[in-house]
Order: C-alpha cells, then sequence, then structure tokens
C-alpha cells in the first residue's frame, strides 16, 4: 500500500483538481505553464508545458471537448503514474525550483491543505494501474473568459479584454525581437480550438459540472475578473439553489474593483470564502503595476472587505516582480501599521500579506534583475527582518512561521539562484513602450537604482 510520505514529488491535485484557461484550454494547475519560464527565449518547454493533451498530442480545449474526458486523457494518467514512481512530471519543474530555494511551493501548501479534508492515501492506492482515477472532481478552478476592469503591467490579451487595444498598440512598436516572440498573443487566443466564449458556447461542460457540485469542496475563480463575470454568479446561485453551498468553499483572486451587493448576498450561504485581493505595493507604484487602478479606491474596498461577515476570510495576494520587490517591506510596513481586523490576520500570512512569484512575462521575473539591485534588494531585506522582530512580533510562532521571514528569504534565496540578466534589454523596452501607450511615467514611481540599471531612463 504506497502511503503520499514515501512519494517524493507527489502532488494531491492531479487527483482532486482541474484548472481551466480563459480561452478554454485545460491544464494541470494554475502555474504548470509557468514551469517553461528560462533565462532564455529557446525553452526547453513552451508555455503549453502544462496543458493537458489528448491522445494524438491535440491540446484538450473546452471549445471542443468536455470536463470529463479531459479529468482521465493520457496527459493526466502520466503526470499521475510519474509521481507514483517518484518522477517530477515536465509541468511542475517550476514548484521543485522554489522547494530548492527553501520557498513553499504550491505543491507543498496545496497537498497540506488537501490532506486534511481527503484521504489522499485511499486516492493513489485506488488509482488504476493506466493513471486514471473516478472522476471525483473536489476542486476546479475556472477562468470564465478574460473579461477585466484592469490591465495589468504583468498581464496579457490573453487573460485580460482591456489589455487588447494596448497589446496591439505595443506590438508593433516593440523593436527587441526577444521581446516581440515574449509577448506574441499567438492568433489571438484562437490556436488549439480556443475561444474566450468558450463558458457560453459549451453547455456539456456545465451539465457535466453541475452533476460534480456534490463533489465538490472548492471551486476557485479567477481572472478575467471572476467579480464582473455572469457565468460565475450563475453557478454558485446553482450550488445554493441545488442545497451544496453549506459544503463547498470559494476562492477568488480579484482586483475587489467591483464588490456588487449580489455577491455578499450569495457569499452568506457558502462553508467558506478565501478572498485573495490581488494588490502589488501601496500608493502610485501600485497604480502603476494594476493600471488603471486608483489607490484611493483600493483603500475604500480594503474597508468593506474589513468588514465582511465571520465566513469571509480576506487576504492580500501579491505579485512578487521585478517592479514591486524593493518596495515590499514598505507595503508590508504599511499593512501593518493599518490595524485592520480581518485582513491577513494572525496566522494568515504570518499577519503580514500572502506573496507569489511572477513567471511570465519572464523579463519581469525577479531573477531578470542585475546583479548590483539584486545586492540592494537582499540588504534592504535583510534590515526588514530586524524591523519585523522590533516592529511586529519576536515571539517563536512567528519567527517559525513558514511564511514569515523564513518564507521572504526562500523569495530572495530564489531570486539570486539564477542571472537572467540578459532580459534587462526586454524589460526595459517594454516599460519605455507602456509609458508611451498609456501615457504614464515610470521614473516617478519605480527605484531609482532600477531605472539606472536597468537603462529605463
Amino acid at each position: 500500500m504506497k502511503k503520499i510520505d514515501d512519494l517524493k514529488t507527489f502532488c494531491a491535485l492531479p487527483w482532486i483538481h482541474l484548472s481551466t484557461r480563459p480561452n478554454g484550454l485545460l491544464r494541470v494547475c494554475c502555474t504548470a505553464n509557468a514551469s517553461s519560464a528560462g533565462p532564455k527565449n529557446d525553452k526547453k518547454w513552451d508555455s503549453k508545458v502544462g496543458i493537458l493533451k489528448n491522445k494524438n498530442g491535440q491540446a484538450a480545449n473546452l471549445n471542443t471537448t468536455d470536463l470529463l474526458s479531459s479529468w482521465n486523457n493520457d496527459y493526466m494518467k502520466n503526470i499521475r503514474l510519474k509521481m507514483l514512481n517518484n518522477k517530477v512530471p515536465e509541468s511542475c519543474t517550476k514548484c521543485f525550483k522554489e522547494e530548492a530555494c527553501g520557498k513553499n511551493s504550491k505543491r507543498i501548501w496545496e497537498t497540506d491543505h488537501w490532506k486534511k479534508k481527503i484521504d489522499l492515501n485511499k486516492l493513489i492506492n485506488e488509482t488504476k494501474s493506466d493513471g486514471s482515477v473516478a472522476p471525483q472532481i473536489s476542486y476546479i478552478d475556472l477562468r470564465l473568459g478574460s473579461k477585466c476592469n484592469l490591465k495589468c503591467i504583468m498581464c496579457s490579451p490573453h487573460d485580460s479584454s482591456m489589455w487588447v487595444s494596448d497589446h496591439a498598440k505595443l506590438y508593433d512598436k516593440v523593436k527587441n525581437q526577444k521581446l516581440k516572440q515574449h509577448i506574441l498573443w499567438d492568433k489571438k487566443g484562437t490556436g488549439d480550438g480556443g475561444s474566450y466564449n468558450w463558458h457560453q458556447n459549451n453547455p456539456n461542460f456545465w451539465h457535466q459540472l453541475y452533476e460534480q457540485i456534490p463533489n465538490i469542496k472548492q471551486l476557485y475563480f479567477a481572472g478575467g475578473e471572476p467579480t464582473i463575470i455572469e457565468e460565475h454568479y450563475k453557478l454558485i446561485e446553482r450550488c445554493i439553489e441545488l442545497g451544496y453551498a453549506q459544503n463547498i468553499e470559494l476562492r477568488y483572486n480579484s482586483n475587489a474593483i467591483e464588490l456588487p451587493d449580489r455577491l455578499f448576498k450569495a457569499w452568506k450561504h457558502f462553508k467558506h470564502i478565501r478572498f485573495h485581493i490581488s494588490i502589488d505595493a501601496h500608493g502610485k507604484l501600485n497604480d502603476y503595476i494594476r493600471y488603471p487602478s486608483k489607490w484611493s479606491h483600493i483603500e475604500d474596498q480594503l474597508e468593506v472587505l474589513d468588514n465582511t461577515p465571520s465566513n469571509v476570510e480576506v487576504t492580500i495576494s501579491t505579485a512578487v516582480q521585478a517592479l514591486n520587490i524593493l518596495n515590499i517591506p514598505e507595503f508590508i510596513k504599511w499593512k501593518i501599521q493599518k490595524n485592520y481586523k480581518k485582513i491577513n490576520p494572525w496566522p494568515h500570512g504570518a499577519g503580514l500579506i500572502n506573496m507569489h512569484l511572477v513567471y511570465l512575462p519572464a523579463f519581469l521575473n525577479i531573477k531578470t534583475l542585475p546583479v548590483q539591485f539584486k545586492q540592494e534588494i537582499t540588504t534592504k531585506f535583510d534590515n526588514f527582518y530586524l524591523w519585523l522582530k522590533g516592529n511586529h512580533r519576536n515571539d517563536e510562532a512567528f519567527l517559525n512561521h513558514k511564511y514569515g521571514i523564513d518564507f521572504m528569504q526562500g523569495i530572495i534565496k530564489f531570486m539570486n539562484s539564477e542571472d537572467w540578466s540578459n532580459r534587462v534589454p526586454q524589460l526595459a523596452e517594454y516599460i519605455s513602450q507602456l509609458d508611451k501607450i498609456r501615457n504614464t511615467n515610470s521614473k516617478l514611481v519605480l527605484p531609482k537604482s532600477l531605472r539606472t540599471l536597468s537603462k529605463i531612463e
């Protein structure tokens, strides 16, 4: 009998979970395709590494396929078998690279979360010899098209409809061919049978998903922006109608620009809400990164969320990247000094903020930063740990918290683990061209050292 503790490459997700993309592609999890990101454009695997494929090698897409046949297609079965044989699937290398730097990866925290809710040992021992498992989906990640109200600097038209016009202008102006290749919007999302209206055109998907509602323990909604997408509301209202909402946890990654009453009314019926509000800095830097948001409005929305009912958990979710990493200590200080009642309360995120790494576009990954800037960041974080001990907490629970100082040290180790600085010219041109298109001024918000070292003038 196999046990998960004996499986060194095991992750719970291939046994309980599927993840969608805004154009209907299916993937192993929401970070699987980031495993392709590296220091060069000539990748060992392309950005489709985490995309589910059928027996003939064609991508599984919800415009042309259904949910349940994808659950046990050859790609999914192969991933499960590799994990059962202590091998690392190509789609999962991102997590293992992070773990090598001491960072708690998605593989680790998702498995820790789900082993408390599901008998994972039973699941792996019920796995058939070909890698197939019974289609009882506990957790699904839904990206219901690309409709959004922001065009964040690290995003693209693939995930935000607001990006479409800017991308057209940007792509025509870019001179650096590697950058041009990197920001290519391949066939405008229609490759592999894709369509950003898949969720409106596939009644079979919805029929199969509704049949899975008795098995579902978590529904995860992300971008586009779920709070403005009608099908998100139809699904959670169907869960209420069928009487299963009380058994289901809702999880969001949202910019929280719009929080309609309809959302809060529905939430009352669910077991638990985990609302991750995407904020990457405080003040003008956040407005620049999450363009065209306004900081005063974000602060208003945080006050609304800080006064939600007890079944709602609120955390700040920060995408750590080249443009904000030097600002992270100031951002955390700001959050601590706000004394929110329920936004990252202890022990969530060690009472600080939640953080995850930007991999795509690769030129915004923190490994891209020049070595001098990395040294400045490393020193600043070392000093920040001392500030935390003197101004936040200095007790054993905080010092040993896996999402506290140790987690930040893992991020810094990750940053210093590889040199991707050959991408700096891509970063510089990207920012320069976007400034022209959006009439923004990066010089007013980005650190002087980054502007100088990266020749962002």
